[in-house]
């Protein structure tokens, strides 16, 4: 071969602002503060994690009449994003999302981060089934640092979104590298939806 050359556009993104409710930001913000447990993923130290109707954890949590109210906000948030995902993604390695993995919520410490990698992972450790989209929605702005770089096809960073706005979503498919660098200054939390 000569004169191999990658041309692949930039990865795609759909982006959103308000997507979740205030008060459904500060209820997640809560849950995870309160029942959060240490991240499992070897990239995503000094993290904690909260799971919502995941039907694919190991481990079930009791649903409360906080998450109970969250529902129908969140499932509207998942089938939505769903739909632009659907509607969006027309160049990418799959031909549609059929459904979503539940709801993550997030909590970065002051140097919480998340090292490069692809939320769709074929080896042992990956989720199941796999990933074929993630949304990240931001749900508090009063920190620093914790960027989102997302990766184009040759690795090199092509969109970093330094400060999103808070309630804010971007989706992108699970077949790009990204990472969430360190949170230099407070608490950051998202809420990720894995698709």
């Amino acid at each position: 071969m000569e004169s191999v050359k990658t041309l692949n556009p930039l990865p795609t993104l759909i982006k959103a602002k308000k997507a979740i409710s205030p008060e459904s930001a500060k209820i997640l913000m809560e849950l995870v503060d309160e029942r959060g447990k240490v991240s499992e993923w070897y990239s995503n130290p000094k993290c904690l994690e909260y799971q919502i109707a995941n039907p694919f954890a190991l481990v079930r949590g009791e649903n409360d009449h906080r998450i109970i109210t969250l529902l129908p906000e969140l499932f509207g948030l998942g089938e939505s994003g769903m739909r632009h995902i659907n509607w969006g993604f027309k160049n990418s390695a799959f031909e549609c999302a059929t459904g979503y993995h539940g709801f993550w919520v997030l909590k970065y410490f002051e140097g919480g981060e998340f090292e490069p990698h692809c939320d769709w992972d074929s080896g042992p450790n990956g989720i199941r089934p796999s990933v074929v989209a993630t949304a990240a929605i931001l749900l508090n702005e009063d920190y620093e640092g914790g960027e989102l770089i997302i990766y184009d096809s040759e690795g090199i960073p092509s969109i970093i979104e330094s400060k999103r706005e808070q309630y804010s979503m971007t989706i992108w498919d699970g077949y790009t590298q990204h990472c969430v660098k360190p949170v230099t200054k407070g608490i950051r939390y998202a809420l990720v939806i894995h698709y």
